[in-house]
C-alpha cells in the first residue's frame, strides 16, 4: 500500500550541460494530462460520496466504484508511463500534482465510511451479499492505495526527469511535505478500513509464499548491514555511493519480482494464512527502516563533507543517493502492496485477525520512519545544489 513516499527528485539536475528546455507544447501536454487526472479522481470522489449501500443494493455500487477506481490507477500509470525527459516542471503541474495528491485522503475516507456502512448491514443481509460485499471493499481499499503509490511515483518521475528543479526548490519541498503528509492520512483511513472488514469475517490457516518472503527478509538484512558498513569520504564517496545505489536496485527488483507473482496469483487463486508469513511481512518493514537509518547516516556524513568534496565528486555522489532514496521509495510501496494482496486473497482472515492489524500497524509505523528519512535526504539534496549551484 500506500506508500509512495516522496523520492528521487533531483536526478535530472545531472544531465550534460546543454540540454534545453523542453518545448511549450510538451509542458502544455503535461500540464493537461495531470489535470485530466485531478477531473477522473474528483469523478471518484463524487461517485463515492454518492453510494449508501443497502441490503438490497450492496455490490453492485461497490463494484462499480472498484472499476473506476481501478480504472484511475491505470490512467496514472499509462501517463506515468509515457513521461520522456527532459521536462520542464511548472507552477502549474505541482499544483495539480498537489490537488492529485489532496484527493487522495478523500478517497481513503470514503472507503472507511463505506466500510462503517458495510458493518451495519452485516446483521441483516444474506451471507452471501455480504460475503461479495467484502470481497468488493477489500479489492475498493487496495487500489486506493495503489493509486496513492502510484501518485507519488508519478510525481517522482516527473520532478526526476525535469532540468529546472534548481529554480523551483522551495515549490518542490512544498509538495513533498504536502504529499508526505497526505500518503499518512491514507494511510490511516485503509488501516481503520481494514480492520473494520476484518471484524466482519472469519475462518483459518496455512502458509504462503513463506520461502520468498523469508530470503527477501534475509537478503535485505545483508544489505542493510552492507550500507550501515559504508563511511564515506571525499575522495571515494562517488564510488561508494553508486555500489551502494546499485545494490538496492539489485534488491528493489526481487522485491518487483516477489510482488508481481502475487498479483498474478491473484487473478486465479485465493490463499490461507498463518503468521509466519505475517511475520516475515513484518519483519520486511523492519528492514526498510535500517535502511533508512542507513539513509540518515549518509545525509549527516555528506552535509559535513559537502565543503572539502569537489564538486563533481558530489555531484555524482547527491545523484547516487537520490536514485537510493528513490529505490527505498518504491521497495516501500511494493511491500506494503504485498501485505494487501495477501489480505485481499485470504480465505481464512478471521482467526488471523489479530495477527494481520497487527503487521499492519508496523507496517504503517516503519513506512513513516523511511518518509521521514527519504524527505530528509531530498531537502538536504536540495540544499546543497542551490548552495553549490550543481
Amino acid at each position: 500500500m500506500i506508500a509512495s513516499i516522496r523520492t528521487g527528485l533531483l536526478a535530472a539536475l545531472f544531465l550534460l550541460a546543454g540540454v534545453g528546455l523542453q518545448p511549450g507544447t510538451a509542458r502544455a501536454a503535461l500540464a493537461e494530462d495531470l489535470a485530466n487526472l485531478v477531473v477522473q479522481a474528483q469523478g471518484l470522489d463524487t461517485q463515492l460520496k454518492a453510494i449508501s449501500p443497502s441490503a438490497g443494493s450492496l455490490c453492485g455500487p461497490l463494484v462499480q466504484a472498484d472499476q473506476a477506481a481501478h480504472a484511475l490507477v491505470n490512467s496514472i500509470t499509462q501517463v506515468s508511463d509515457n513521461l520522456a525527459a527532459p521536462l520542464q516542471i511548472d507552477a502549474a503541474s505541482l499544483a495539480s500534482l498537489d490537488e492529485l495528491s489532496a484527493l487522495n485522503p478523500s478517497l481513503a475516507q470514503e472507503s472507511l465510511r463505506l466500510s462503517v456502512d458495510l458493518g451495519a448491514l452485516s446483521p441483516s443481509a444474506q451471507a452471501i451479499t455480504m460475503k461479495d460485499g467484502i470481497v468488493a471493499m477489500l479489492q475498493l481499499s487496495d487500489d486506493i492505495g495503489a493509486m496513492a503509490d502510484r501518485i507519488g511515483e508519478m510525481a517522482d518521475k516527473i520532478l526526476v526527469m525535469s532540468d529546472n528543479i534548481g529554480l523551483m526548490a522551495d515549490r518542490i519541498i512544498l509538495t513533498q511535505q504536502i504529499q508526505s503528509q497526505n500518503i499518512l492520512l491514507t494511510q490511516q483511513s485503509m488501516l481503520q478500513t481494514q480492520t473494520n472488514i476484518l471484524t466482519l469475517v472469519s475462518v483459518v490457516e496455512t502458509d504462503s509464499y513463506n520461502l520468498t518472503l523469508e530470503q527477501l527478509v534475509l537478503d535485505g538484512q545483508l544489505l542493510a548491514a552492507r550500507m550501515a558498513a559504508v563511511v564515506l569520504n571525499p575522495w571515494t564517496m562517488k564510488t561508494q555511493l553508486s555500489t551502494v545505489a546499485t545494490d538496492v536496485h539489485t534488491y528493489l527488483d526481487k522485491v518487483k519480482a516477489a510482488q508481481a507473482t502475487m498479483v498474478q496469483n491473484a487473478t486465479t487463486s485465493t490463499t490461507y494464512l498463518n503468521t509466519t508469513p505475517l511475520l516475515n511481512l513484518g519483519n520486511l518493514s523492519t528492514m526498510l527502516t535500517s535502511l533508512a537509518t542507513a539513509m540518515d547516516g549518509y545525509v549527516l556524513a555528506l552535509d559535513s563533507l559537502k565543503a572539502v568534496t569537489s564538486s563533481t565528486t558530489l555531484s555524482a555522489s547527491l545523484k547516487s543517493m537520490l536514485q537510493i532514496s528513490a529505490d527505498v521509495g518504491l521497495m516501500a510501496n511494493r511491500i506494503l502492496e504485498m501485505g494487501d494482496l495477501n489480505l485481499a486473497m485470504a480465505d481464512n482472515i478471521g482467526m488471523t485477525a489479530d495477527q494481520i492489524l497487527a503487521t499492519q500497524q508496523l507496517q504503517n509505523i516503519n513506512v513513516a520512519t523511511t518518509q521521514a528519512s527519504i524527505l530528509g535526504a531530498q531537502e538536504l539534496a536540495i540544499a546543497i545544489i542551490v548552495a553549490r549551484k550543481l
